[in-house]
């Protein structure tokens, strides 16, 4: 028996992918920030288990979601983080229209819609301080790799237009990093 034999009482049932799973699911840290309670959680579960790294993940009893953005096996179990869904958005591509072989406009695509995100806001001190942090840069994203994102793309969250200014694709293992700025092109 490990260690989740004693919290058998606290297991949830998480599904993903059509299959479900009994896992423990705890806070992430000492802080009483509002944001470390709610958008973090460690996630416990068997050594056997099939959910990945960029994982979506859904809790049965409270429908919550969460992208698993790290797993770390020990000899008794694994241990995840997750990162809770907190907006999800629409992606549009600008497709350029020719007439004759000549460019003569563009036309906004929307390309995928209700695509479940964790964002923040980046705010003046983190620009000061953080070297990977671009200039423009208004919101932080976390995706899934299965996302066509690409720069210059519009990502409309929260009923705002946001250009892509930066995708990082190491940063996490199987999910994208995407920094936004505001967007005023028509």
């Amino acid at each position: 028996m490990n260690v989740l034999g004693f919290y058998a009482d606290r297991m949830e049932d998480i599904a993903f992918r059509g299959k479900t799973e009994k896992c423990l699911l705890l806070r992430r840290g000492k802080s009483m920030s509002p944001k470390t309670i709610a958008d973090g959680k460690v996630i416990v579960t068997e050594n056997g288990t099939d959910i990945q790294n960029g994982e979506l993940i859904e809790r049965a009893n409270t429908g919550e979601k969460f992208l698993i953005i790290a797993k770390q096996h020990s000899a008794d179990c694994v241990q995840m983080q997750g990162r809770r869904i907190n907006g999800s958005f629409a992606l549009v591509k600008f497709v350029d229209n020719y007439v004759n072989h000549k460019r003569v406009g563009t036309t906004a695509r929307t390309v995928a819609t209700d695509v479940p995100t964790y964002f923040e806001d980046i705010n003046a001190a983190m620009k000061q301080y953080d070297a990977g942090l671009l200039q423009t840069t208004v919101k932080k994203l976390i995706v899934q790799t299965s996302i066509p994102v690409d720069l210059l793309d519009r990502i409309v969250l929260n009923g705002r237009n946001y250009q892509v200014v930066n995708v990082d694709t190491a940063r996490y293992v199987n999910l994208l990093e995407i920094q936004v700025s505001e967007d005023n092109r028509k």
